[in-house]
């Protein structure tokens, strides 16, 4: 089986991160994969898990010339052959349009990962008619697409174990945080709704700090709006008249960054991966607020993706303070989240099940075509 994964582009994000997992373990398998992209920070990644990197530089709507757009499906098609691909696999609208198309000419069945509900809607239209069959990433993902095509399956994230796992607070003397320090980390990019949720953040930590004096946050992400986060961060700075909110944009090694915090505050992806660390999650993402990830509301928060595609109600200030005091309140507490999320992700969101079942979704259309 020869696979070509298809992305927009290769900088760190939750479709990314998700596609370079998927790639890393087919590739451990002796699968053969190839990436298209326009390139990025993880493109050394891929090529270091023994990945092939095409570069090839896709829009960023589909809306462009039909002579651009046959120069880019040409170019993809020679991709196709001279890598002797056998499935291809698309992420995102405007790359998994275009593959899609080289792909049909070339009779090459094309699986699309639905990783969200934010796809303009005529171009995911577009892309599930070109589809042969679509993996959605959570409930609400799923019944997003069900309209649209009939051969679909859920298969979750895959959170590598070994790879995101508790590895000690040695980050903290990176970054200048004492050891005794209390630790919030917020992940995300600084994009869109997912800004305005570290806005909020950014604010209830400077409320949080008036109980809880040696408190630390860590905002990892970059995008559009960072340099309004790093002014917040300075207002913020001089109003306490003390540093205590670390930006650090874009990170390779996040299992470091989860591993220094006592919480994480994130969503989607973010969640699992922090989970998998060993760390309590408050979580919050595009759609709205979810809170404190507990066993007992494990169901709840995988159906809505911990905010990120569906919410228990609309993200604030307020929530995110109330919560924050309360997991900081109790290391006991903080703990036993801990042990319960990373036991939970091993069990249901092991990346080895997350390839089991794509694998599955590859050989099935195989099938079908060769029948």
């Amino acid at each position: 089986m020869r696979v070509f994964m298809v992305l927009d582009g290769l900088d760190f994000g939750g479709t990314e991160t998700h596609a370079f997992s998927l790639a890393k373990e087919m590739a451990a398998r002796g699968v053969h994969v190839a990436v298209a992209a326009r390139g990025g920070s993880l493109a050394d990644r891929f090529r270091e898990a023994g990945c092939s990197i095409y570069f090839i530089d896709f829009p960023t709507a589909i809306e462009i010339d039909e002579q651009r757009k046959e120069q880019l499906i040409q170019q993809l098609e020679a991709v196709m052959k001279k890598e002797n691909i056998s499935i291809v696999h698309a992420h995102q609208t405007p790359s998994g349009i275009l593959a899609a198309t080289a792909a049909r000419r070339r009779g090459i069945p094309v699986v699309f990962t639905a990783h969200g509900t934010y796809y303009p809607p005529a171009e995911l239209e577009e892309m599930l008619r070109l589809a042969s069959a679509a993996i959605a990433v959570s409930p609400p993902v799923e019944r997003h697409i069900v309209p649209l095509i009939s051969k679909r399956v859920l298969i979750p994230n895959g959170i590598d174990t070994n790879e995101f796992a508790p590895l000690g607070r040695g980050g903290r003397q990176t970054l200048g945080i004492p050891d005794d320090a209390l630790v919030i980390v917020y992940s995300s990019r600084l994009a869109w709704a997912k800004a305005g949720i570290c806005f909020m953040f950014l604010k209830a930590c400077k409320d949080v700090k008036r109980l809880f004096p040696n408190l630390h946050a860590v905002v990892v992400g970059d995008g559009p709006r960072f340099s309004d986060v790093q002014s917040l961060v300075r207002l913020i700075h001089q109003t306490c008249r003390e540093s205590f909110l670390h930006l650090v944009g874009e990170q390779s090694d996040m299992a470091v960054y989860y591993s220094l915090a006592d919480v994480v505050v994130g969503t989607g992806r973010v969640a699992l991966e922090a989970m998998a660390c060993g760390k309590p999650v408050l979580a919050a993402g595009n759609h709205g607020y979810f809170g404190v990830v507990e066993p007992s509301g494990y169901a709840e928060a995988w159906e809505c993706y911990f905010g990120d595609h569906g919410s228990r109600q609309g993200c604030s200030r307020y929530l995110l303070s109330q919560d924050l005091k309360r997991l900081l309140a109790s290391p006991s507490y903080r703990e036993q989240l801990g042990t319960a999320g990373r036991e939970w992700v091993r069990q249901q969101f092991h990346i080895k099940t997350c390839v089991d079942q794509v694998l599955g979704v590859y050989a099935s259309l195989l099938k079908g075509e060769s029948s």
